[in-house]
């Protein structure tokens, strides 16, 4: 056995122990410390255990499992009606709360939220206000919902089930300033190579998958509502950060050439361009 295959076999069995260690502290309600304390655990405890345990050696991500995602230093509620948070969103919410910080009067919209990791953790790291969040899913809602009660933001995050902006439309917004945020679909449909097995099995494709041709699709009718909201209000500023696939660099750089939006790209953790900045 190659070197680089015994570091992999023996990580990966480091990691389902970690695992089996947070499904264990989570059913039990105790610190990692605390699993040392312990001499008995109940019978039905045990069972519960077991069945999560189960799931696992299913390959089911932990985060389903324990029902918990850290995202941004924050911990959120998620479950198979919402995809798990990823480190990589984080360079999203980090540029969009650098831009929060310049401007007063700010409606901040989230498109496609989910779990609502997103605007919850600009939220908690900005004075905002007032924060929409959107999605065409009222099952994720509900767990936005369980987000947004669990950070105690229900004073300043509102829900809306659209499609994208569609409910917004000729609609007057009386804020000045109108920042977007946006983690759509982006994946073209069944373009399973580039996906981990977990993901496909586990994470809801709607989620996912849109459309067949370049998976930017979605994106594009968002910008077009955009820009019809800016023709039916008066704001100062109108700015749209999104999250795209590693191989969508050129195309979204040839499109905002083609409708002259001005943009700038951010890299995640992985060097990959993965975050946009849109000034309409």
């Amino acid at each position: 056995m190659k070197k680089i295959e015994l570091i992999k076999k023996y990580s990966s069995l480091w990691t389902k122990l970690s695992h089996l260690n947070d499904i264990i502290q989570n059913e039990l309600n105790i610190s990692k410390s605390g699993l040392f304390l312990i001499d008995e655990i109940e019978d039905s405890k045990i069972n519960l255990i077991e069945k999560k345990i189960r799931r696992l050696q299913k390959s089911e991500p932990i985060e389903y499992i324990t029902n918990k995602s850290l995202f941004y230093s924050l911990e959120f509620y998620v479950d198979k009606r919402v995809l798990i948070p990823r480190n990589d969103t984080e360079v999203l919410v980090k540029k969009t709360i650098k831009e929060i910080n310049k401007y007063n009067d700010i409606l901040l919209i989230d498109v496609g939220t989910w779990s609502s990791c997103i605007p919850i953790s600009i939220a908690k790291n900005t004075n905002l206000e007032n924060v929409i969040v959107i999605d065409i899913s009222r099952k994720a809602l509900n767990v936005s919902k369980k987000n947004i009660i669990k950070h105690n933001l229900e004073s300043k995050i509102k829900q809306l089930n659209s499609n994208l902006l569609e409910k917004l439309l000729n609609k007057k917004i009386k804020n000045k300033n109108l920042i977007i945020t946006a983690n759509l679909p982006y994946i073209k449909n069944d373009d399973f190579e580039n996906m981990s097995k977990e993901t496909i099995a586990f994470e809801p494709s709607i989620a996912l998958f849109w459309w067949e041709k370049t998976g930017f699709e979605l994106y594009e009718n968002l910008i077009n509502q955009i820009l019809s909201l800016k023709n039916d209000n008066n704001f100062e500023n109108i700015i749209l950060f999104i999250e795209i696939w590693f191989d969508q660099y050129d195309y979204t750089k040839n499109y905002f050439k083609k409708h002259n939006l001005k943009h700038e790209y951010f890299k995640d953790n992985f060097w990959i361009n993965r975050c946009i900045k849109i000034v309409f």
